[in-house]
């Protein structure tokens, strides 16, 4: 080594960690505000499992192939039934007790696992009769136990298992994967 080497290896040194140091830390300073608004972090709910999420008890969740009217050549319907329990919430505004919000949530997505890993929204446009009983979306005025009732179309080469993915903005990272095959 010659002098100049010799006489800056400390600082080189300090380079060699301090560069890719900084640049971790400026990653995750970026990258941890993004993933802690968006669900990031799973609570797999299995077969006949259940799960508390977002002050409310979901699940169990299950999933068959359905004949409706409006579905194309080519395609099939898996309908999914999520159960949702809202549980026992408190008005707000009352003094002296803690208010705990009653469930919401966006419109869960169907996920394929394995395979392509294609993701399906649910369809309410397939010949099915409307029902003023069948819930599509969590409610957040209900306050007893419903089923979600969804229908989701897919290639008629998918077979499954598959994920219902859903998602609460009180409760975001955290998001509900219940796992179903029809």
């Amino acid at each position: 080594m010659t002098g100049w080497w010799r006489s800056n290896a400390v600082a080189l040194g300090a380079l060699i960690v301090l560069v890719p140091a900084t640049y971790a830390a400026l990653t995750w300073n970026e990258w941890s505000s993004v993933l802690q608004g968006s669900p990031s972090q799973a609570i797999t709910v299995e077969p006949g499992d259940t799960v508390k999420y977002a002050g409310a008890t979901v699940g169990p969740a299950s999933a068959e192939f359905t004949e409706l009217p409006s579905v194309p050549q080519g395609a099939h319907v898996v309908t999914v039934t999520l159960h949702i329990d809202p549980g026992k919430h408190s008005k707000p505004g009352k003094p002296g007790k803690p208010t705990n919000p009653p469930i919401s949530c966006s419109s869960p997505e169907l996920h394929e696992i394995g395979g392509l890993e294609r993701q399906w929204n649910a369809n309410d446009d397939l010949g099915r009769e409307w029902d003023p009983d069948r819930w599509t979306f969590c409610d957040s005025d209900a306050t007893g136990p419903y089923d979600l009732l969804l229908d989701y179309l897919v290639p008629v080469d998918v077979s499954g298992p598959f994920t219902v993915k859903l998602s609460s903005g009180v409760a975001v990272p955290e998001f509900v994967s219940a796992v179903v095959e029809p």
